[in-house]
């Protein structure tokens, strides 16, 4: 998730960061959650770019990227296991600021305070905001939205085996440094959608209980 969320505050010479995965470097990037069962793509998604020639196999495959397996996209993969956030967390990603995580392709947002969180009763609440930090958080509504694969076992309940955003250009963003951008771009607020997605999620799994609250009007503000 920090890969994909800009700092609030510009990252000091990340160019001296060598071999280190730097916080929002894959801000605006396709994304997607391929499942080992996959063996198709999102239309439109993949191209020669998306590959490591390096890889083993892959170049000889095919010439056109598009007609390459899934498996061979996961050959060019490498895992992450650490983000250089260029300061202290916190002062990359504060917890008292509103974030949004934004699906650029299709023009829909999601707030940070517009996704409850659990409390120590196992309820959702809107009380306890904190930015990124929260759980659930914005990380697992990306994921919900990402999921790709073939196999119909798959998928989590209440969310698709083939998301709806796999394969869409993403980033998150502080919602003040892009509210005059959504608002002139009507892009379209799906805060309230994706919390009752994952309110459905973590009932049916037995994480949360009680009903859905409101969401206030401070958080729509």
């Amino acid at each position: 998730m920090y890969l994909l969320a800009i700092p609030a505050v510009p990252l000091t010479n990340p160019s001296t960061f060598k071999g280190l995965n730097i916080a929002g470097a894959w801000a605006g990037d396709r994304i997607i959650c391929l499942g080992d069962y996959a063996d198709s793509w999102p239309d439109g998604v993949v191209g020669d770019g998306d590959f490591s020639q390096a890889a083993s196999g892959v170049a000889s495959e095919s010439e056109d990227a598009t007609d390459r397996s899934p498996q061979a996209f996961t050959e060019s993969c490498r895992t992450v296991r650490t983000v250089n956030y260029g300061y202290e967390k916190d002062v990359s990603y504060p917890t008292d600021r509103v974030w949004a995580l934004r699906n650029i392709s299709k023009k829909l947002y999601v707030r940070s305070d517009g996704v409850p969180t659990i409390n120590g009763g196992n309820n959702f609440t809107y009380e306890d905001h904190d930015g990124l930090e929260g759980f659930p958080n914005l990380g697992h509504v990306l994921l919900a939205n990402i999921l790709w694969s073939s196999d119909n076992s798959t998928p989590m309940d209440f969310s698709d085996v083939q998301g709806a955003w796999a394969g869409d250009r993403v980033d998150i963003r502080l919602m003040d440094d892009v509210a005059e951008e959504i608002q002139e771009e009507e892009w379209m607020d799906i805060s309230r959608r994706e919390a009752t997605i994952l309110y459905n999620i973590l009932l049916e799994e037995g994480d949360v209980r009680g009903d859905l609250p409101e969401e206030p009007k401070t958080s729509l503000e």
